[in-house]
């Protein structure tokens, strides 16, 4: 453990390039000539400053300038006895240290985008312009946690039988005698700059601009985005462990937008008291119609102990065994309503034993991929709509504006959750739960409505 600045060490954590070079390009091209129709394009390359709470400011308060201890409700004498007898590092009154660190040497890569996009507009008359188009976002370098005192898979007992406890029967070492990278401690964070992501859209448009006092526009997006986000160095393969869907990752997306002004009657009427109540009303709002965020179901048991699938703590838990389509076979008329996958799809992974239920076999992983899911949770449409109505006040200066305004004003159950945690019986194998699986159990607010006034002047 070496200290910033002291000793002949670096003042800094990390170094990167003092010049990063970001070119940009871009064209419009006339491709009728008549002013109606252009090709637009672009690409361009844009840098990222790390997050210091994410990476530097960790690195504060740690061994050796600050060690920290603490003992609640206790004596000295129980504090004395805490190291006599079998040896026990669970409850050692100096535990090991699991310190944040960065373990890289020389300049840092610059988390880096790339964005690049081509459309072509026309204009179809009456203020409309219609606009289809391409978008492409490509990250790399992006800056990873991850363990670098990591346990491989298999290491604990009975994967590994030479490392039983030898003080209690049929258990594994304590996980800090099994980290021989960095002997002495636990877990150490570190940072790696291998993350990436990429972005791909079709888009489609169409606005109209303000006549006769009306104005909307449409905007249609096509996408998907996949990426690996995170790094663990136990699995063989980061790559096909953790590349998957994004958290965004939405494949449709309609966005429609309008700004009416309602006609008055107090002109019409040629009653001017009358425009009091009838006149300068606006009505707005943008209507929102999205898949759903993805999602993977998780397997676990319904009871008891689950068995340590991966023979090391840094890789806890277990992926699904993906066995049929969870698209496939869906009831949709069972009485208890839409259910939106095949739990049949999925089984608890196996891990294959031997006699005395001793282990045999190697570690198990699943086989669901990875990222934040293969499935998407069902589409929800919303309507925001805004009441205006605006109020002179002796002058155009001086208005009231008195608003409405109405979240899902139709009150529309928009689904956010659905129940994915499959649960297997211990001795049988068999679901277990298969009566709340697939069903959905949460959803966006209900409508919600706002009013305000405004004075302008």
């Amino acid at each position: 453990m070496q200290v910033l600045g002291v000793s002949g060490n670096p003042q800094y954590a990390y170094h990167q390039p003092l010049f990063g070079y970001a070119p940009r390009l871009g064209f419009a091209y006339d491709l009728t000539g008549d002013g109606k129709t252009a090709l637009r394009g672009g690409w361009g390359m844009f840098y990222n400053r790390l997050d210091g709470d994410a990476s530097v400011h960790p690195l504060s308060g740690q061994a050796p300038v600050v060690y920290t201890q603490t003992v609640t409700n206790t004596t000295f004498d129980a504090i004395a006895a805490l190291n006599k007898g079998p040896l026990d590092v669970n409850t050692l009154s100096v535990a090991p240290n699991a310190p944040n660190a960065w373990a890289q040497i020389g300049d840092m890569p610059r988390d880096t985008v790339q964005n690049a996009s081509l459309d072509i507009q026309r204009s179809i008359g009456n203020g409309t312009v219609v606009d289809i188009g391409y978008t492409f976002n490509w990250a790399y370098n992006q800056n990873l946690a991850y363990n670098i005192n990591s346990i491989p898979l298999g290491s604990n007992w009975p994967f590994n039988t030479g490392n039983v406890n030898p003080a209690q029967a049929n258990t594994t070492l304590a996980p800090i005698f099994l980290r021989s990278k960095f002997p002495g401690y636990n877990a150490i964070n570190s940072r790696a700059f291998i993350g990436h992501t990429n972005y791909n859209a079709l888009t489609a448009t169409i606005t109209r601009r303000l006549l006769n006092g009306l104005a909307w526009g449409a905007t249609y997006t096509f996408s998907k985005g996949m990426g690996t986000t995170a790094f663990n160095p136990v699995v063989p393969n980061n790559e096909a462990w953790n590349y998957g869907r994004l958290n965004s990752d939405r494949t449709h997306n309609l966005q429609i937008n309008y700004i009416y002004d309602i006609p008055g009657l107090a002109k019409h009427l040629n009653a001017k008291a009358l425009g009091m109540v009838t006149d300068h009303w606006q009505l707005s709002g943008i209507t929102s119609i999205q898949s759903g965020a993805p999602f993977n179901p998780s397997c676990g048991l319904a009871s008891g102990t689950a068995p340590d699938y991966s023979g090391t703590p840094d890789l806890t838990g277990v992926r699904c065994n993906v066995v049929g389509d969870p698209r496939a076979n869906i009831n949709q008329n069972n009485g208890n309503g839409t259910i939106f996958f095949n739990p049949a799809a999925y089984a608890l992974a196996a891990i294959a034993t031997g006699p005395n239920n001793s282990i045999v076999g190697p570690p198990v992983l699943g086989t669901q991929g990875g990222g934040a899911g293969n499935l998407s949770l069902p589409h929800y449409t919303n309507f925001d709509v805004t009441l205006t109505k605006s109020i002179a006040l002796g002058s155009e200066k001086r208005v009231l504006k008195i608003q409405a305004q109405a979240y899902n004003v139709f009150n529309h159950t928009q689904i956010s959750g659905i129940g994915t945690g499959m649960q297997f019986s211990p001795t049988t194998g068999a679901l277990t739960n298969a009566s709340s699986l697939g069903y959905a159990n949460a959803a966006r607010p209900a409508r919600i409505l706002a009013f305000s006034a405004r004075l302008q002047f």
